[in-house]
């Protein structure tokens, strides 16, 4: 099913990704050309995006796997990763996945009236635009994220609510049968650790915030499980833990908590090193995966804020 790509290294081609040049002046002067390394393309990716995850309730006794994943050699970590100004999450999670602040994707709220994807669109975009048989699948519990960023450019991406437990399920489904497609690229969100913390309060001291991030830690290690497998297998895959922000009490609108304000950022892979001394913020997962897979665009360079975490 996959496109042979040449033996060449590096090849150069051109394509329309979506953005109009006189709608970004600072990139009038650069052609959209996409350079990419025939080796890292093959690569595999899975981000997880745990909603709501405040960085101090990642505890031995909560989240036993992802608190032992954060002392790895082989892992990227910080519990300080920084959010946006606006903290929300639909401002968040399209920076997340456009790798640009706020300020130019124009999500203020979780309406995402306004947004200017069609200029700064998702780093599922620039893989689609590679090729169409690169599998670049979204399994959403919060389904705006898929209805305003990612359904138009990936392969899978439904649309219907599920809870935690069935993108959880689903996403086994599709790493275990590569059902309905072979996952090349997955974006997983669980959304009830918010939920709980609207309900009963974002902190690790309250049981049922605790209690559900205790069970988003089971899924993380099952789903790690899946990929050690896949990467006895030969495949190469590099796994990313992200979150949109924390919270306070029950809500998480104060920007100058931070509680609310930093939270969670993991990249786990077996041989490759990560920035040391490095604190990434929300705009810096769009640029790393990309650097991953050996894409190299100029409109994105052009335009994302972030830098990638691998060294």
């Amino acid at each position: 099913m996959k496109k042979l790509f040449p033996a060449l290294t590096f090849f150069i081609f051109f394509f329309h990704i979506g953005c109009k040049k006189d709608q970004v002046p600072d990139c009038d002067d650069y052609a959209n050309s996409t350079s990419v390394d025939s080796l890292k393309i093959k690569r595999k990716v899975l981000i997880i995006g745990i909603d709501g995850f405040r960085s101090d309730a990642m505890q031995v006794d909560i989240t036993p796997f992802m608190h032992s994943l954060s002392l790895n050699n082989n892992v990227y970590f910080t519990p300080a990763n920084s959010v946006e100004g606006d903290t929300y999450s639909g401002p968040n999670w399209s920076s997340l996945l456009t790798g640009v602040h706020y300020d130019k994707h124009t999500v203020t709220d979780n309406s995402f009236e306004g947004n200017t994807f069609d200029r700064y669109p998702s780093f599922f975009s620039y893989i689609e635009g590679i090729s169409k048989n690169i599998n670049t699948i979204s399994i959403v519990n919060w389904t705006p994220i898929n209805d305003h960023i990612l359904s138009s450019c990936s392969d899978f991406s439904p649309t219907e609510p599920i809870n935690d437990s069935l993108v959880f399920e689903k996403a086994k489904d599709l790493l275990i049968n590569s059902n309905p497609v072979s996952p090349d690229v997955v974006f997983l969100h669980f959304d009830e650790l918010d939920v709980a913390g609207h309900n009963y309060g974002f902190s690790p001291s309250v049981q049922e915030y605790a209690n559900t991030l205790n069970t988003l830690d089971s899924y993380v290690n099952e789903l790690f499980n899946l990929i050690e497998t896949k990467r006895v297998d030969g495949e190469d895959w590099i796994c990313f833990i992200v979150s949109d922000h924390g919270g306070e009490g029950t809500g998480h609108g104060d920007s100058s908590n931070p509680n609310i304000n930093k939270t969670i950022f993991f990249a786990e892979h077996p041989i490759l090193s990560f920035r040391k001394n490095y604190t990434s913020n929300q705009t810096d997962l769009s640029a790393s995966i990309l650097d991953f897979l050996g894409i190299t665009n100029s409109n994105f360079d052009c335009k994302t804020d972030g830098i990638s975490i691998l060294e």
